[in-house]
């Protein structure tokens, strides 16, 4: 494994006063698999005490500790380094940090890797001897693509390694043996992820939804139903077969999340992209009707949205909310051939909430999560969008008249300002000079 050469000098001081240096967790599980991305690498280090512990690191910088209880510290020097003693794990309640931590310095590698959630993360490399340790069959599985738990008693004390399992079938492409999906299943249906809270669950759905094929997590998580209710509404939702060949919503919802992951580098905001793609239809199953129309469902789903508790970031949440309100507004223009000011109105409408850009890929990838697309009709679109950014740019235009022209020209019904500001942009967009719009507000007033 490569390893930092400050950690080596590290680990060489530890084994020096006694201990025993293993690297555990996710970075021997892609050492594996041959990913070399940035990963946080976790060090478990045996038959030294605490104190022991932190006097070593303290001599090579400045030492960040979580607290006797975990045994979990951490060097300045070394950012994506945690280094922790071997403990056993009790559950005491039902969150996910119920737990009574029980430190044991020299507690027996059998032991120690029962906690861990699933065979590929049980993995542990011996610093010393230069090779892996694999007591829980992680190898194989690695090598079968099989996701499989350590021990099912401890595997359930944590309902967070539900999620986790959907992350991995995600980002892996892995199959859940039977067992461990049965297992998730019966978590899901007894409803241990209820006690989970919205920031964890955020996290997870957050790296399913960057991983390579994203739709594998949210398919795992419907079959085990452990789906929100705004997601497990799409399954139930059937759309127009002559324009929806894919059927239910959650179904092209899926189609859209897997062809956006191919494209997400291309926006200004990849994840939030990738949630707005997710939650693009939410408001379908509100107004679909018997014959599969789905009226106004952009307006229905800012609305379901709102009640989407786990997204906390009020810029994400705007984001996310425009790119539902206006998904379909570009390919509905190229379809009807609408004019210029359509599309100035669109760019006021996102100005400052969503670029021209993130736009129309949400447009793209909605069109093509379908069972079928014409060709013609997705090269009729991208010539219509080219050629409104060439003449008319991805900007809204800056505003000819603000609250001090008004005033200047002796409009004095201040209460009406912000619709006479309103029309005066619209007025702007139709082609109108300054002064006939002034001319033109004026009226307004006197109305």
């Amino acid at each position: 494994m490569k390893i930092d050469a400050l950690a080596q000098e590290i680990f060489d001081d530890m084994i020096a006063h006694g201990g025993k240096v293993y690297i555990v967790g996710g970075s021997v599980r892609d050492e594996i698999l041959g990913r070399y991305d940035q990963h946080d690498v976790d060090v478990e280090v045996y038959h030294l005490s605490y104190e022991k512990l932190c006097a070593i690191l303290q001599k090579y910088g400045h030492v960040h500790t979580f607290g006797k209880s975990f045994a979990i510290v951490q060097l300045e020097e070394l950012p994506h380094y945690d280094f922790a003693l071997p403990r056993q794990e009790t559950k005491t309640g039902h969150k996910h940090q119920d737990f009574e931590v029980i430190i044991d310095p020299d507690l027996p590698l059998e032991k120690a890797v029962l906690r861990r959630d699933l065979t590929m993360n049980a993995l542990m490399y011996d610093y010393l001897e230069q090779r892996v340790i694999d007591l829980c069959g992680g190898l194989s599985d690695i090598d079968q693509h099989i996701i499989r738990c350590v021990d099912p008693e401890h595997f359930m004390e944590d309902p967070l390694r539900v999620l986790r399992v959907a992350r991995f079938v995600a980002q892996f492409e892995f199959q859940v043996e039977e067992k461990t999906l049965n297992l998730c299943r019966s978590m899901a249906q007894s409803h241990m992820l209820d006690h989970l809270s919205y920031e964890r669950i955020y996290q997870e759905y957050c790296q399913i939804l960057m991983a390579p094929q994203p739709s594998l997590g949210f398919m795992f998580l419907k079959d085990i139903g452990a789906l929100p209710p705004y997601l497990q509404a799409l399954t139930t939702t059937h759309q127009r077969l002559d324009f929806h060949p894919e059927d239910d919503v959650f179904t092209h919802t899926m189609l859209v999340i897997d062809v956006a992951s191919h494209v997400k580098k291309k926006t200004d905001h990849p994840l939030w992209f990738m949630w707005a793609c997710l939650l693009h239809d939410i408001g379908k199953p509100l107004v679909t009707t018997k014959e599969g129309h789905a009226p106004k469902h952009n307006e229905a789903g800012v609305q379901v949205f709102q009640d989407v508790p786990i997204i906390t970031s009020k810029k994400e949440r705007q984001y996310i909310s425009t790119m539902i309100m206006y998904h379909m507004h570009l390919m509905n223009m190229s379809r009807h051939h609408a004019k210029d000011l359509s599309y100035l109105r669109l760019l006021k409408k996102i100005d400052g909430k969503v670029s021209m850009n993130d736009l129309i890929y949400i447009s793209c990838c909605d069109k093509l999560g379908r069972g079928k697309v014409a060709q013609e009709q997705y090269d009729e679109f991208w010539l219509y969008i080219q050629d409104k950014q060439k003449r008319l740019g991805v900007q809204a235009p800056l505003p000819l008249i603000r609250g001090d022209d008004l005033l200047a020209n002796g409009l004095t019904s201040t209460h009406l300002f912000k619709q006479m500001l309103d029309e005066a942009y619209d007025l702007q967009l139709q082609g109108l000079s300054k002064e006939k719009i002034l001319r033109s507000l004026r009226k307004y007033e006197q109305r």
